[in-house]
């Protein structure tokens, strides 16, 4: 239609040019305005993807909209200035970075945001673990300073009570400033979350399925994982997301539970010990508005010059291991008319393992302690399937099934035997009910093959504004 009124317009335009004495100069012209007709055609048939990509990227779908993964909800998501407040895509967002930034110079110079969540585990072999808790109260602020300079947050308080008593804890999650060149190159600088797998740039309650985060992307990738440092980022017209930097990185003396072994090792930008720095870096795809296909490296050094042990005599001595850790993940989402299928890979090395839990192991047999020991390596998988039936203009029901498998002791130095409490594989199954977009209530069951003790029936309530 567009096309035949274009082409309407210059037929009634053609009487009133000057009669032209060669035909083959009239025929010329009306050829060259065809092309100029096609040309717009296709510019603006290029133009209606890109905003239906958009539009797919924002409202995730009722399941995850992009990210880099997936998503508009969080302040996280495909990109680290998408939104000024989160937007729910149902499930989980994509990956690109998550933000807190302000959409656009017409909105208020500062924006506050936030999420939230309770939590119900009932354990099904040992009622005496039941437990319910305020798991977290986060909020989010950010000001945009003109066009191009921002600044985005995060604070969390965990547990609702934070104290020297109790287990609570009040954490900076983001706080970096942000500066866009063009939406294919920003620069970003501060404390900020790593672009890996699909939840830890977009995590508020809404935006993933279940009650508790997946165990891959707790245990393997440290949910939730960041780091300080400087990066570029940006989002191409064809679908190409990227995020690359150089940060601070892990404290493989700091590892204190062989189930998650960098949970405890990241920094979190506290006297981050930083005589080695890490690169990171990211590449999502969206080919088609719904597809996502992306994957993310971390490298860097792990033990700082032996930076714990100069500090503190105590602790195990490290003297010339220069170990480093790597972790890498490739995952992929397909969002089709409420359709929602995920499936992600990680894995991660420590090096110089040997060496470490050699000094470990001998570090426990004179003092008496059990520090756990670094594994070589540690892996895990997941594949998801959802789907969104639509109950009213703002109301859905999303069943959900997950399998995932883990194992964070896959290698462990000649000599060291694998505890095997620390690998699992883990059948969950649910509902997600969502009144709004941005409020959730979830139900869901889960079947754990190799510690059975941990079997549960899980129920959350969740929000993000």
């Amino acid at each position: 239609m567009k096309k035949f009124a274009i082409l309407l317009a210059t037929a009634s335009f053609l009487p009133l040019m000057p009669a032209r004495a060669d035909e083959a100069s009239l025929q010329a012209e009306i050829a060259l305005l065809k092309q100029q007709v096609a040309a717009q055609n296709q510019t603006i048939a290029a133009q209606t993807a890109r905003l239906d990509q958009l539009e797919a990227q924002m409202r995730g779908g009722s399941a995850l909209a992009v990210q880099q993964n997936g998503a508009p909800a969080s302040i996280a998501s495909t990109a680290p200035e998408l939104a000024a407040s989160p937007v729910s895509t149902g499930a989980e967002t994509p990956n690109t970075a998550p933000t807190l930034a302000l959409a656009s110079p017409s909105a208020s110079d500062t924006t506050i945001g936030g999420y939230g969540e309770i939590t119900y585990n009932g354990y099904v072999h040992n009622a005496s673990r039941n437990q319910a808790d305020l798991n977290r109260f986060v909020l989010f602020f950010g000001h945009r300073f003109n066009d191009k300079l921002s600044f985005n947050s995060e604070v969390e308080v965990e547990h609702a009570v934070s104290s020297s008593e109790d287990q609570g804890e009040v954490e900076i999650e983001q706080a970096y400033l942000n500066y866009t060149i063009k939406p294919a190159l920003n620069v970003k600088a501060g404390l900020f979350l790593m672009p890996f797998g699909f939840i830890n740039r977009n995590h508020e309650p809404p935006v993933f399925f279940g009650v508790e985060r997946n165990e891959v992307e707790t245990r393997i990738i440290p949910s939730t994982w960041r780091e300080g440092g400087v990066g570029l980022w940006g989002s191409t017209s064809f679908g190409l997301s990227y995020d690359v930097g150089v940060t601070t990185g892990f404290d493989v003396a700091k590892l204190d539970d062989a189930g998650a072994p960098l949970r405890g090792s990241h920094q979190e930008l506290q006297l981050a010990k930083a005589a080695s720095l890490s690169v990171y870096g990211s590449l999502e795809y969206m080919p088609t508005p719904g597809l996502l296909i992306g994957g993310a490296i971390f490298h860097g050094g792990a033990t700082h010059s032996n930076a714990d042990f100069r500090r503190d005599d105590t602790l195990p001595d490290f003297a010339g291991v220069n170990a480093k850790v790597t972790l890498w993940d490739v995952h992929g989402r397909w969002q089709h008319n409420g359709l929602d299928l995920q499936a992600l890979y990680a894995r991660g090395t420590i090096s110089r393992a040997a060496a470490l839990d050699g000094v470990i192991a001998a570090y426990n047999t004179a003092h008496g302690t059990e520090l756990p020991v670094a594994p070589s390596a540690f892996y895990g998988w997941l594949i998801q399937g959802a789907y969104s039936f639509p109950l009213g203009s703002t109301i859905t029901l999303d069943p959900f099934v997950r399998y995932e498998l883990y194992n964070t002791q896959a290698s462990l130095p000649v000599g060291f035997t694998a505890d095997p409490t620390n690998r699992d594989r883990i059948l969950t199954a649910g509902l997600s009910f969502h009144p709004l977009h941005e409020v959730v209530v979830k139900v869901d069951y889960q079947k754990f093959f190799e510690n059975s003790t941990n079997d549960r029936v899980n129920l959350g309530l969740g929000y993000m504004f």
